[in-house]
């Protein structure tokens, strides 16, 4: 972890271009333990539709059909983020309807069997590590509020960072 998979998708997830161009967006982060319903009650009230009342004793099945329902027609983005098993996915996706209309769902992982078998629809992107000169400029940003720093302070800041192995986290 820590390379940034989470703040990327969340400045994607949040851009006004990205924003205009989905009829409705939903985050949920998922974590090593999850219920597959809650889950499901997550996205279906982060998009803020009509969903009945009665949805906390809703089984699974009714909760895909539901969302399922809603979707149908619109376009939408769902970020769900930090998913450690590929099964996951697997419990979700019958609930969403095909992206003939441009949805878009984006899973965030550390481990890369969940990227890449999740579905064969899907593409996978790694990102890279940062090079030196991207964090030593990561660096000064955070550390100085700036892009310089003091001479003396740069070869220790400098030592520091080729420790940190190009881990934005880590910076």
């Amino acid at each position: 972890g820590g390379v940034g998979k989470t703040t990327l998708a969340r400045k994607l997830y949040h851009h006004n271009d990205v924003k205009h161009k989905f009829d409705c967006c939903a985050w949920v982060s998922v974590s090593q333990e999850y219920r597959t319903e809650d889950l499901l009650m997550r996205i279906i009230n982060s998009f803020n539709i009509d969903s009945p009342s009665n949805l906390e004793k809703m089984r699974e099945e009714d909760l895909e059909r539901c969302l399922y329902q809603s979707l149908q027609g619109y376009s939408y983005l769902v970020v769900i983020d930090d998913v450690w098993q590929k099964e996951t996915w697997e419990s979700l996706k019958r609930a969403f309807p095909g992206n003939k209309n441009g949805s878009r769902v984006i899973l965030t992982t550390r481990i890369r069997e969940v990227a890449e078998r999740s579905d064969e629809r899907t593409h996978a992107y790694e990102l890279p590590f940062l090079r030196p000169d991207e964090s030593w400029q990561l660096f000064c940003e955070k550390a100085f509020q700036s892009f310089n720093a003091d001479e003396g302070l740069e070869k220790l800041g400098r030592e520091m960072l080729e420790k940190c192995s190009g881990l934005p986290l880590a910076l």
